[in-house]
């Protein structure tokens, strides 16, 4: 598989589990733009997957919701093979899979 975008089916579900790290933390959504220090809606639009999650957000966000980021990245996983995602594979410069 050909990756043609850095978006991919993976991204909706992370968001959507910040979302319910959130809302489980108690937070809204302006409390938690305040303490990542961005907008309410730079939150808004990562939690309905308009906007990216860059690596470095997901894990200050864990921090600030008190969720540990390997949990995160696991349960990210296991919703994917939930919905049998397809895993896009890294290919190297030469071609040769990793």
């Amino acid at each position: 598989m050909k990756i043609t975008s850095v978006h991919r089916p993976e991204h909706a579900i992370l968001a959507a589990l910040l979302r319910d790290c959130r809302v489980e933390a108690g937070m809204t959504q302006a409390q938690a733009a305040e303490k990542l220090g961005v907008t309410q809606t730079t939150i808004s639009k990562l939690e309905i997957n308009e906007r990216g999650v860059d690596f470095l957000v997901a894990r200050d966000l864990c921090a600030i919701y008190g969720v540990d980021m390997h949990w995160l990245l696991d349960e990210v996983d296991s919703q994917s093979m939930k919905q049998k995602l397809p895993r896009a594979r890294l290919v190297r410069k030469d071609k040769k899979k990793l």
